[in-house]
């Protein structure tokens, strides 16, 4: 049977989230172009890497910690939520932002940095902003060019926004979660928890929708349209028709599934901080699954 036309749940998409790569080459070295290097790491060690993008990176992308901007400072990554307006109009300025510009967005680490600085910076209001697909390990496979030279950024303008419907406290998730489609990013493992460990796991009626899924282990380009549809018909009974709520460990891989959604045509808002923050108070519930 064919199905319905998708419902768009929450405002609009006005900038598709993706550029790819033969785009990108296209446009390399026009002023209002400005391309930030986003790569880094999780895990036990967050971290971001500088060294690599001193090494190589793509031409006149400017290095960007996703440690420092658009992120609380002062506390455990896994908690960090986002920044003040403050704190994001000084991002904006040190990064060289104005509101004519165009944003591209790259890591290697399956978009999930790219991703949250995408979130972020249309958290606070700046629209024009896309992520590579693919990232810096698609450009290579593609034989593009690399530089190991940067510019001096001048002082951005851009005045933030808030975009308020982009986000989910803890306070609003507790009162939407019930008649939302909660979606977990993290991989499957992180999803279904360790069994010597009760407070892993994931949010009670939480669906996995695993970031890994939606990306070609080969290529680390998202799956096409198609192909995603199709996953999430058969894996997510009520996401064509429910405002979604996009959740992970700490608000990063739950970003990969916004940019999967928003290339649908469906703007998701995130649970910032998710499943660490939830699972702080030790009364709240935690499901496992093996």
């Amino acid at each position: 049977m064919k199905k319905e036309k998708l419902n768009i749940t929450r405002g609009a998409i006005n900038v598709a989230p993706l550029i790819t790569a033969k785009e990108l080459n296209a446009i390399l070295g026009q002023s209002h172009i400005k391309i930030f290097d986003v790569r880094g790491t999780w895990g036990t060690d967050p971290r971001s890497l500088y060294n690599d993008y001193l090494w190589g990176h793509i031409p006149t992308a400017t290095f960007l910690d996703w440690r420092k901007e658009f992120i609380e400072q002062d506390i455990a990554p896994n908690l960090a939520q986002v920044s003040t307006y403050e704190a994001a109009k000084q991002s904006f300025k040190t990064l060289g932002i104005n509101k004519e510009d165009t944003v591209i967005l790259y890591d290697d680490y399956h978009h999930m940095f790219a991703g949250r600085i995408w979130w972020a910076m249309r958290y606070w209001g700046f629209k024009n902003v896309r992520v590579l697909n693919g990232g810096y390990k698609y450009w290579q496979l593609e034989g593009l060019p690399i530089s190991q030279e940067f510019d001096k950024t001048l002082a951005g303008t851009f005045e933030p926004i808030c975009q308020e419907h982009l986000r989910v406290s803890l306070p609003d998730f507790l009162i939407k979660k019930d008649s939302a489609c909660v979606l977990d990013g993290r991989g499957i493992a992180g999803y279904n928890g360790k069994p010597e460990d009760p407070r892993t796991g994931h949010i009670p009626g939480a669906i996995s929708a695993a970031y890994n899924s939606l990306i070609d282990k080969n290529t680390g380009l998202f799956l096409e349209k198609e192909a995603i549809i199709k996953l999430f018909d058969e894996t997510i009974p009520n996401w064509r028709t429910s405002n979604i709520i996009s959740s992970c460990g700490a608000g990063y891989s739950g970003t990969v599934v916004m940019i999967a959604l928003a290339n649908l045509g469906i703007q998701a808002s995130l649970f910032d901080g998710s499943f660490s923050v939830w699972k702080q108070d030790p009364e709240r519930p935690v499901v496992q699954s093996f």
